[in-house]
């Protein structure tokens, strides 16, 4: 039995680009989104079957087109450049990532300075989030992925911890919780909220983005794809070496994890933000929480919580000057020959050059929510629910036939990638 413990433990070795994921989208949507939702939601809980729905098919679809650019040797954007006519899924992908992306830096950004600016009282948020952004971003760039991994393997641990605490001060109804993750409906609004950016908006498109936020977007597992083929130096896996056994526990313990996460926060928006009739808006609801948190505890209201709100952001961040080059060089490098030969590290700093230009002006903006919303319904649903059908073909059609799905798999694949496609349409119809 000890042995069989050992073996398995082995596999941790394994966690490393879920870890990174993992902090890079455990940020805004998860501090802000989450808590929304969970105050409006009616009836209690009624939201939280998305974080349920989001890590079964998300962690599908990510699986799935992992599966294929390691079996195969070459990263599914390469794959995808094939497709007539020639490029136009790496080119569409191109340009929404270069209109979308300065969104999310942008959002980070604002959240970021106006967390230093609540808890400081000192300053402007635009000062705080650009010089932050710039020192964070600076350190992302001397920093190789081997770096980044590891700090963010400690990072996620204490996120992990800091979110369990967070469930446990604010005792929240653990049947109802329990209930509610298995359970899908469309809550509806409660009566005393007058919030415009709440009520104007659909409810499936609330829910959207945090589907959309959950354990990340297209672009996310983009990045992931090229951390595992850097882990095995772009070579081909076979379909039954540790390998392909160490993609399943990384994103396994990684979902999980964000998970957590997630149900922590929208189950402080129940307990803390909806018992005191409070929606406020993005700055303000962190504020709030923070004041509540300080009154139910406050070691962890004026010290831990203000800590991690910035870690969090930070984090995303961080990661962030890793993944967001290294998705659109994935994107590019099979459209052009000239890109791929220019180094990583080069073609890096032109992307974070481009987001942090782009995204300064955005932040004047001060709408925080409608700027993730906006990034999180066109790649965290849309672009994942391509990318799942897409990599279904890949496996199916594109593998030798030894290594294709077996018929139970293509079934739970195709349900999966089914039950994405109703929900895009309920989206749009409810």
């Amino acid at each position: 039995m000890q042995k069989t413990v050992r073996h398995y433990l082995s596999y941790l070795k394994y966690f490393g680009p879920g870890a990174v994921v993992a902090c890079m989208t455990i940020g805004a949507g998860d501090i802000v989104l989450a808590p929304r939702i969970g105050a409006w939601a009616v009836p209690l809980y009624s939201a939280l079957w998305i974080i349920t729905f989001a890590m079964i098919t998300k962690g599908l679809t990510a699986y799935l087109a992992t599966r294929y650019s390691l079996l195969s040797g070459e990263h599914i954007m390469t794959l995808f450049s094939r497709v007539r006519p020639y490029g136009w899924v790496n080119i569409f992908s191109l340009i929404t990532g270069f209109l979308l992306l300065p969104f999310l830096i942008a959002t980070f950004l604002t959240i970021l300075g106006n967390v230093i600016t609540v808890f400081t009282g000192v300053g402007d948020f635009i000062i705080w989030g650009v010089s932050l952004g710039l020192a964070i971003a600076f350190f992302g760039f001397i920093s190789s992925y081997k770096i980044i991994e590891k700090i963010q393997l400690v990072f996620v641990i204490f996120l992990s911890f800091g979110a369990i605490i967070a469930v446990a001060v604010v005792k929240p109804d653990w049947f109802a919780m329990l209930k509610a993750l298995f359970t899908p409906q469309v809550p509806t609004v409660a009566s005393w909220v007058t919030a415009e950016d709440i009520v104007a908006f659909p409810v499936m498109l609330q829910l959207a983005a945090i589907y959309g936020t959950m354990h990340g977007t297209y672009a996310d597992f983009t990045a992931y794809i090229a951390w595992w083929r850097l882990r095995v130096h772009e070579k081909k896996v076979a379909l039954k070496s540790e390998i392909m056994t160490g993609v399943k526990i990384d994103l396994l313990i990684s979902f999980i994890i964000v998970a957590i996460f997630m149900v922590a926060f929208l189950a402080a928006g129940v307990v803390i933000l909806g018992e005191n009739h409070l929606v406020p808006n993005g700055v303000d609801l962190i504020s709030t929480q923070q004041s509540i948190y300080a009154v139910i505890s406050p070691f962890v209201g004026n010290i831990l919580y203000p800590i991690a709100m910035v870690g969090v952001i930070a984090g995303s961040i961080y990661a962030g000057m890793d993944a967001l080059p290294r998705t659109i060089k994935a994107w590019i490098d099979p459209l052009s020959t000239r890109a791929k030969k220019v180094s990583f590290k080069r073609f890096q700093g032109y992307i974070v050059l481009y987001l942090l230009v782009t995204s300064v002006p955005l932040m004047f903006i001060q709408k925080p929510i409608i700027l993730m919303t906006i990034y999180l319904l066109l790649t965290g649903v849309f672009g994942v629910w391509l990318l799942g059908w897409g990599a279904l073909w890949a496996n199916q059609k594109q593998l030798p036939k030894e290594q294709r799905l077996g018929k139970a798999k293509f079934t739970l694949f195709v349900i999966s990638n089914i039950a994405v496609t109703v929900f895009m349409v309920l989206i749009f119809v409810l």
